[in-house]
């Protein structure tokens, strides 16, 4: 069956229970719930568009100032449906021509952008709610494009898929770069170990760590306390805030990202991450990998020397 396209109206309903969508008028607070705790959250195709199109959505609704994202079951979410999204045959597959692999990039490319963006350039104030894995595209296109996170004290978060390069890969740099700076960023990139909630926090990517019991409730009390601000001049902080950052744009790298491992092509001495994962699973491809020499899996976290 032919994969969804990005941002289709079908492609928007598929995933209607999937991305559930509630709003307290009462206090301004708006709140987006990945429900796919089976495949801790995961987001589709579908998802992703979902998402982005509530994100328009909000943008014309005076009643939300605060738009909250947070995860059902064990997780806030694991990244990218994998086994979804590499489907369909892949340029390290079999080589294809330009034009066919040059829509299917620029398809991805701009259906992801659209979605990070959808976030990073909203007129509301956005927080992540982070528990179990905050990982791979969750970490760079939600929780360092959100402007406040908020963290349980064990939440495993960082780019996890960063020695497997691909499309996350190519663009995550550009992200967390920027949130993190140079040092924190290939600290975390060359290592892919997941940071806890605290160590998140001392790079300054969490705005408020604490326990998991206790998350919901932190992550509502601060909604609420910042949807009390009055409209015109949180519209003004915001706008501001989006202002100076539209001087660091990063829409050209990440489609020039995109695109390129698009083309990427793996070595014959080299695991093909992505094609393994399709065959038997992101768990398998994981598993493979770590029976590789000097390879560890990077759902593990290290103990680190002190």
């Amino acid at each position: 069956m032919a994969a969804k396209r990005y941002g289709t109206d079908e492609s928007i309903a598929a995933a209607e229970d999937q991305v559930q969508f509630d709003v307290d008028r009462d206090s301004g607070v708006a709140t987006i719930t990945l429900n796919r705790p089976e495949k801790h959250n995961a987001m589709s195709v579908p998802m992703r568009d979902r998402i982005t199109d509530l994100m328009g959505q909000i943008e014309f609704d005076d009643d939300i100032k605060v738009v909250v994202f947070r995860g059902a079951g064990r997780s806030f979410c694991s990244g990218n449906e994998i086994n979804e999204e590499w489907g369909q045959r892949r340029p390290h597959e079999r080589r294809r021509t330009l034009t066919v692999g040059y829509r299917y990039g620029a398809d991805m490319a701009w259906g992801r952008l659209g979605f990070s963006q959808a976030i990073s350039r909203s007129s509301k104030i956005t927080i992540a709610q982070l528990h179990g894995y905050c990982a791979a595209a969750a970490y760079f296109m939600i929780a360092c494009k959100c402007d406040l996170v908020v963290a349980a004290d064990d939440a495993r978060i960082g780019a996890l898929e960063a020695r497997f390069l691909g499309p996350a890969g190519a663009v995550a740099s550009v992200h967390i770069n920027r949130i993190l700076g140079m040092k924190a960023a290939r600290r975390t990139g060359f290592t892919a170990q997941a940071m806890s909630g605290s160590e998140a926090q001392s790079l300054g990517l969490v705005y408020a760590v604490t326990t998991a019991d206790q998350l919901p409730d932190v992550t509502a009390t601060l909604a609420r306390r910042l949807a009390a601000t009055p409209t015109h001049h949180q519209q003004y902080l915001v706008r501001r805030i989006r202002a100076a950052e539209g001087l660091m744009d990063t829409s050209v790298p990440s489609i020039t990202g995109l695109l390129v491992s698009h083309f990427l092509q793996s070595a014959p001495d080299e695991m093909d991450f992505w094609k393994t994962a399709k065959e038997v699973g992101v768990g398998g491809a994981l598993d493979a990998d770590k029976k590789r020499k000097g390879a560890a899996d990077p759902r593990a976290v290290a103990e680190r020397p002190r």
